[in-house]
């Protein structure tokens, strides 16, 4: 089981007295929770510890158990892919290439991902523009009604990694992407979603259940927009993030100067994120490592419990990760320190510090565990 999979935490609150060992705070006989193939919750005691006591069933000493669960806080990415003509062969092969290894990369198991890749033309009518039967010394002019276009909706719906990468890669295989004849119409697309249908057809992206972010991908500048693309595309990326919280990154692919960096700066220097400044990717190695980079570092090590009973005391809790007991350290950070704290005074939202953090965003954690009930673990 993936640690950013939905994971069961047992809650144990006290009645009258908890079935753990008071005179051991750090109580050595946790359980090492998991889920079994058939989803049901297995529960094997340490071998390598005493059991804890049994509970007295005959009387009101009991402790009530409930299960809970704790999820991934929220993050989201909407890829906003430049699908013009520029992008034919190589690029586009190295990009798919890419899009591969951060879709299969198990650290972002459970961050949400969507497509949207511009202009939007449906496969359709982007083939008939080639249409063999057709004979025409200038095909292109049969795809002008769409080779700006930015009206449709994304491609793949945002949804965690493990559903939405399956339709991500399956766009980027399809034969008729990119199309011939299409322009770069990247003052539209985030025209979509600063002032246009974004809100309403995207409404996930726009919630503040968690972090929401654009990443911009393109391999030239405007081609479509009349007017001050530079000064328009700052307008949007500004108005994205101030009136919808969504901040913006930006990535030029291939070769970058001009126009073109200037747009992309304009992009990522209105964000709102700790990137000014577009990344550069001359290849797909260096497209691959700058998607990582970006989804490393909005992705967060902060797990929501969901659902806490009131009679849950924040002072009598404990967090496992892979089955080892993770220590309170209450003034640690992502990167500072070595344990866990409450992230918020409401006690729902607990974060993992230091090198434990470290793990979560490599990947290298199966699962993480908790019960309610029994003394803290301090550092």
């Amino acid at each position: 089981m993936n640690a950013r999979q939905v994971v069961t935490i047992l809650m144990a609150m006290s009645l009258n007295a908890c079935g753990c060992n008071d005179d051991n705070p750090a109580w050595d006989g946790f359980l090492d929770t998991g889920l079994d193939p058939t989803g049901e919750y297995d529960l094997p005691l340490d071998t390598m510890h005493e059991p804890p006591p049994v509970p007295d069933a005959t009387g009101d000493n009991i402790c009530d158990e409930q299960d809970i669960d704790i999820h991934h806080e929220l993050v989201r990415l909407m890829l906003i892919l430049d699908q013009s003509s520029s992008m034919h062969g190589t690029p586009w092969n190295d990009a798919t290439t890419a899009l591969e290894a951060l879709l299969v990369n198990p650290a972002f198991y459970d961050m949400h991902f969507g497509l949207d890749a511009f202009p939007d033309g449906s496969p359709g009518f982007w083939s008939s523009c080639m249409d063999a039967t057709w004979v025409n010394p200038f095909p292109c002019m049969r795809c002008t009604a769409d080779s700006c276009g930015t009206a449709a909706i994304p491609q793949v719906a945002m949804a965690p990694q493990y559903i939405s990468a399956t339709n991500i890669i399956a766009h980027m295989n399809n034969p008729f992407f990119p199309p011939v004849c299409s322009n770069t119409p990247l003052v539209d697309q985030l025209g979509y979603y600063a002032t246009g249908p974004g809100s309403v057809e995207v409404p996930d992206l726009y919630s503040d259940d968690g972090a929401n972010y654009l990443v911009v991908i393109s391999d030239g500048e405007d081609t479509c927009f009349d007017g001050d693309p530079v000064g328009q595309i700052a307008s949007y990326t500004t108005q994205i993030l101030d009136d919808h919280g969504i901040m913006s990154f930006a990535i030029g692919f291939g070769s970058t100067s001009g126009t073109m960096a200037s747009e992309l700066n304009a992009i990522a220097s209105n964000g709102g994120t700790s990137f000014t400044t577009f990344l550069h990717a001359e290849d797909g190695a260096a497209l691959e490592a700058a998607l990582a980079d970006i989804a490393s570092d909005v992705l967060t090590c902060r797990y929501v419990i969901d659902d806490v009973s009131p009679s849950a005391d924040p002072d009598l809790v404990n967090f496992y990760i892979d089955g080892t007991i993770v220590p309170y350290d209450e003034d640690c950070t992502e990167t500072t320190g070595s344990g866990w704290h409450w992230a918020d005074v409401e006690h729902t939202t607990v974060e993992f510090c230091g090198e434990y953090c470290a793990d979560i965003k490599s990947g290298g954690v199966d699962s993480i565990s908790a019960t309610f009930g029994c003394q803290t673990f301090i550092i």
